[in-house]
């Protein structure tokens, strides 16, 4: 066990004992005044939800300035951005400069005003990322708030969402489409569950479809809002709805003008991510396992709200009957084995969400239940779940210096680099070529396909296989272990393991941990 781990256990078990002690006081009141039993608890974690909230947002200012990667993709995000601000379309066949990646293309385009305040950098995207999941935060509250009556439940809920920062895999502070897919979603469904206009079940309707463009798994919740508004409304009231879906998402999806979007939308954004896709025993434990660890508690709470529904026959509240749909999700994310866990945020969302308002629905439906605080004992059982060392996540002072002196190094050395873990830096020097390796890998990756053995990952790697002279790869792993790039190994030799001098450049940690660009090879043949 790592320090790591070892550091975040020892505070789970510290959370798991102040909570049970909090839990236990509540009931050392003496005589027959019962409202006073158990108050104590749900104060502790009102205090702790404004903590984690507290945290992550220290998290995201100490992050949005961070000058490399916080994830793989960052600067291929930041580099497609720049295309659109010289008018270049996205989907175009993939280049050994440039290949696009496999998602839609709306976070790209609503980064762009950030970039107005920002500059065109890696903090602008983030900022941009900030205030999505910001959003997503204050509609959790406001949804939770009004459907239990009660601001403590929504704080609590609010708290819980940023206790599972880490849970799903430090994204939605990234330069990703995550937050704003999710907070489309969140502020859609919102809307919907007013119940008070067409024009909002519309809006909300509309918000869902938006989602889609932002990621691909927004698809799901469409076609759940659908069915929703159909059930309670029927196929009539609900045609408008249909309409603005059909015509918003399909409709537009089919027949996006090729001179915005690049010929290539649909190979990028359906074709190719379907490749990906396998289901086996791991894909099973995977999903299964992520879930019951970070969400376990919250799930069958979840899960005992959704049958209450069921039996009663009725489709409940939205954010019950969305439950299936957002499960869907994170089905199809396990099936893609490459894939980091941010493929579950939408599914550890409505857990905690529904989780929430199952425990409220107990409180107020079981005497015994409210009376023994069982409700607030399991919402503390998930602050404990989803206790991690935050230590791990915040990033190093040192980064701003580590990144000048990777440029001065870079500069230093007489020949061309390629750095297939970083992508075209934001700024200062260029490699050569740009691409990489994870739009590359992805339009080619199978279940158990041999990746170095591919033609077409060669073929876009033949300006470093051929250089015209002097030249480098500089890598985060040893280029041996590298499940693409160990072909090169033919043409290129270590030349020097650069060690921790970079380290503090290290990408968050995630499903996927990349570490730190280490391992500098030269050309055999120069």
């Amino acid at each position: 066990m790592n320090l790591a781990s070892t550091s975040t256990t020892t505070l789970q078990l510290a959370l798991a004992g102040v909570l049970v002690l909090a839990w236990a006081g509540g009931f050392a009141r003496k005589g027959d005044d019962r409202r006073g039993w158990g108050t104590l608890l749900p104060v502790v974690l009102g205090l702790y939800s404004v903590l984690q909230i507290g945290l992550v947002i220290y998290l995201w200012v100490n992050h949005a300035s961070f000058p490399l990667n916080l994830e793989a993709m960052e600067l291929t995000v930041l580099a497609t951005v720049r295309r659109i601000q010289v008018g270049l379309p996205i989907y175009v066949p993939p280049t050994s400069d440039f290949t696009p990646l496999a998602y839609n293309p709306l976070y790209y385009l609503v980064s762009i005003p950030f970039t107005w305040v920002f500059g065109t950098s890696l903090t602008a995207l983030r900022t941009a990322a900030i205030a999505g999941v910001l959003g997503c935060m204050v509609v959790i509250f406001q949804a939770v708030r009004r459907e239990t009556g009660s601001a403590g439940w929504g704080v609590t809920t609010a708290g819980l969402f940023a206790a599972a920062y880490r849970a799903m895999d430090t994204y939605l502070d990234n330069a990703h489409a995550d937050s704003w897919m999710l907070f489309c979603i969140l502020l859609g469904v919102y809307l919907i569950s007013l119940q008070r206009s067409r024009a909002l079940d519309l809006l909300g309707t509309g918000l869902c479809v938006v989602s889609f463009w932002f990621k691909q798994p927004g698809a799901a919740f469409v076609v759940g809002v659908l069915a929703y508004l159909t059930i309670r409304q029927g196929i009539w009231k609900a045609g408008p709805c249909w309409l603005l879906a059909g015509l918003l998402g399909l409709a537009l999806y089919v027949f996006a003008p090729a001179r915005w979007t690049g010929p290539l939308l649909h190979e990028y954004t359906w074709t190719i991510p379907r490749q990906w896709v396998s289901v086996n025993i791991a894909t099973i434990r995977r999903l299964v396992g992520f879930h019951a660890r970070a969400y376990g508690l919250l799930a069958v709470a979840a899960g005992f709200g959704w049958l209450a529904g069921l039996r009663r026959k009725t489709q409940g509240n939205i954010w019950h009957f969305l439950l299936p749909f957002a499960a869907l999700t994170a089905v199809f994310g396990a099936m893609d084995s490459e894939s980091n866990n941010n493929v579950f945020i939408p599914f550890g969302t409505w857990l905690i969400v529904t989780g929430v308002l199952t425990l409220d629905q107990a409180t107020k439906g079981s005497s015994r239940l409210s009376r023994w605080r069982i409700p607030s004992l399991v919402a503390a059982g998930s602050f404990v779940l989803l206790a991690y060392n935050p230590w791990t996540v915040v990033v190093s002072p040192r980064a701003a210096a580590a990144y000048a002196d990777l440029q001065s190094y870079l500069e230093s050395l007489d020949g061309s680099v390629y750095a297939p873990w970083l992508g075209p830096l934001s700024d200062g020097y260029r490699f050569s070529p740009e691409i990489h390796w994870v739009p590359m890998t992805d339009l080619v990756r199978q279940p158990g396909k041999n990746l170095s053995a591919d033609l077409v990952i060669q073929s876009l790697l033949d300006p470093v296989v051929h250089p015209p002279g002097q030249a480098y790869v500089l890598t985060n792993i040893p280029l041996e272990q590298d499940s693409a790039l160990s072909f090169l190994t033919g043409e290129y030799e270590l030349a020097v393991d650069l060690g921790d001098r970079f380290q503090a450049l290290s990408t968050l940690p995630k499903r996927f941990n990349l570490g730190w660009p280490r391992y500098l090879y030269v050309f055999r043949g120069a």
